[in-house]
């Protein structure tokens, strides 16, 4: 028996180990915006390697980049024998090979013990095009048509090398080619092997990158770009090399591709992966709804919220800059602190109770979303701006919005209420779903605390659940400042300060004066009342 076991498990391993050999015919006629002379999948066994030959060259190569592309395991390409210097390691590879009476052929090994799908994709270039990664200086083959990327819980990394005037032997005229990069995202959440290798074969060729491709500007990274990073959503990455000299002649780079997280620990793709950070998160459902419906009948509650909310994150920014501090202790930290600021907060209109300086908060925190939501907006092609201008303008929209709305402070506050309520409502679906709206705050807090984060490109994806989510987060809001309007008829628009220690007050903006002005519109438009009321029924009611 155990004879049986051991020449069955021989057999099984056999299999597994099972190699290939193809030939490809490159006779195909290429075309101005698709240069791909074929494009095949296969399927690699365990530890097994396909050797690939070619032949019917179209005449009209000189010289071709044969690329390989797995979904989330390595491969191993490398031609002719496997030497240093010759053979490259990644999920998107890819070599350059000259046209000639004896072509190189080209092996891909794939070290994993599973089996693997790769798209394999030879594509062909004339004399006159520049070569991918010709003048290269950091990566370890000397022509490397491929792309690299790196990532962080915060940006996303793409690097290419310069590509070759094919004129130049010596590389000494580099300015005669210039090379542009492009991306493209893939589905939210969705790490299905159909819509990778879709979304790869996409941006192969320049018909394909025209369609479908979004221009990522250098913003002073030369052969680098910086982006931020949305785990959780792929994205596939490509540079294209044109010539200077010759308006048809470019050569497209070997497409690169990012999740910014590993798709095979679905926890690193989502930024909150610890209880307490989602317990928190959570929260804010039930916050914001409050906030939402019934923030202003219940204004010295709203007032703690406010000032809570406003101290958690000046406190996380703040310890963001100066400590390295796990999520957790600093969320922490935060809302301590937050606690802290909120119940100082309150104490203003506890004893003063003035409401255009109550509500100047408020007002200042929808105008830090609002200019938040125009940073996130913008396109990825508009230079970014310098630190200094940034912030600049930054704070000149909070401002403006604060000033510009706090001239009506009764209407003001309940729609800071509503905005700001749905916000938050919606923040916590955002992270569940996988949309990307949460990035309107954290694309702030990055600026703030990243190194170099001024280089990176926004430009989020903008999909239909993103969409979905603008939607009842506007419709949240409306129906929010509506109902709060409803409750509050015929109410004082805000209750006196509690334990106030200023004198009896007369100006305009009061508690006391808004209260009766407000007090005597509502009775003069009010229908008439049968019943009998008394003379010593109080102006201003206590209640929250």
């Amino acid at each position: 028996m155990l004879k049986y076991i051991i020449f069955l498990c021989s057999v099984l391993q056999s299999i597994n180990t099972l190699n290939l050999s193809v030939t490809l015919p490159l006779n195909k006629t290429t075309t101005p915006g698709n240069k791909e002379l074929c494009g095949r999948y296969y399927y690699l066994n365990g530890t097994s390697t396909l050797e690939v030959n070619f032949e019917g060259v179209n005449k009209n190569i000189t010289f071709i980049i044969f690329q390989v592309h797995s979904r989330f395991y390595n491969v191993t390409l490398y031609n002719n024998t496997m030497i240093k210097g010759s053979y490259i390691t990644g999920t998107n590879v890819g070599l350059y090979g000259k046209v000639a009476a004896k072509m190189d052929t080209f092996f891909v090994y794939n070290p994993n013990a599973i089996d693997l799908k790769v798209y394999v994709s030879v594509h062909g270039y004339q004399a006159t095009d520049p070569i991918p990664g010709g003048c290269n200086m950091e990566f370890p083959i000397p022509i490397s048509p491929f792309m690299r990327t790196s990532f962080n819980k915060d940006y996303v990394l793409v690097s290419a090398a310069l590509a070759k005037n094919p004129k130049d032997v010596s590389c000494t005229t580099i300015d005669k080619t210039t090379v542009v990069f492009y991306k493209l995202f893939l589905s939210e959440r969705d790490f299905s092997t159909e819509t990778y290798f879709e979304g790869i074969k996409q941006m192969m060729t320049m018909d394909g990158i025209a369609d479908y491709g979004e221009y990522v500007p250098a913003n002073g990274l030369h052969m680098r770009r910086m982006l931020s990073a949305y785990p959780g959503t792929g994205s596939i990455y490509v540079a294209v090399a044109f010539s200077n000299d010759y308006p048809d002649a470019y050569a497209v780079y070997v497409p690169t591709s990012s999740y910014a997280c590993d798709p095979l620990d679905y926890r690193s793709c989502t930024n909150l992966d610890d209880v307490f950070s989602n317990m928190v998160c959570t929260s804010l459902i039930f916050i914001g709804l409050f906030m939402c419906y019934l923030g202003h009948r219940f204004f010295k509650t709203e007032m703690f919220l406010v000032g809570l909310f406003s101290g958690v994150f000046i406190t996380f920014v703040l310890i963001s800059i100066i400590a390295d501090v796990n999520r957790p202790a600093l969320l922490g930290a935060s809302i301590i602190s937050g606690l802290c600021f909120g119940a100082i907060w309150l104490c203003f209109w506890w004893f003063y109770g003035i409401p255009v300086f109550s509500v100047f908060l408020p007002t200042l925190n929808l105008g830090f979303l609002f200019a938040s939501i125009l940073y996130y907006s913008l396109p990825g092609g508009i230079a970014v701006l310098t630190d200094l201008s940034f912030w600049t303008i930054f704070i000149f929209v909070m401002l403006m919005t604060s000033l510009l709305s706090i001239s009506t402070t009764y209407h003001t506050n309940i729609a800071c209420c509503a905005i700001l309520g749905a916000y938050a409502f919606i923040y916590p679906i955002d992270h569940y779903i996988g949309s990307n709206l949460k990035y309107i705050l954290v694309n702030t807090v990055r600026r703030a605390v990243v190194p170099n984060f001024n280089k990176a490109v926004i430009s989020p994806p903008f999909e239909w659940s993103d969409a979905s989510l603008v939607v009842v987060w506007a419709a949240v809001a409306v129906t929010g400042f509506l109902l709060q309007r409803l409750h509050n008829r015929g109410r004082p628009p805000f209750p006196p300060p509690p334990r106030s220690v200023r004198p009896a007050p007369s100006m305009y903006g009061s508690a006391d004066v808004l209260a009766r002005r407000h007090y005597q519109y509502e009775n003069a438009y009010a229908v008439p009342s049968t019943s009998q009321s008394s003379e010593t029924a109080p102006l201003l009611s206590t209640e929250n």
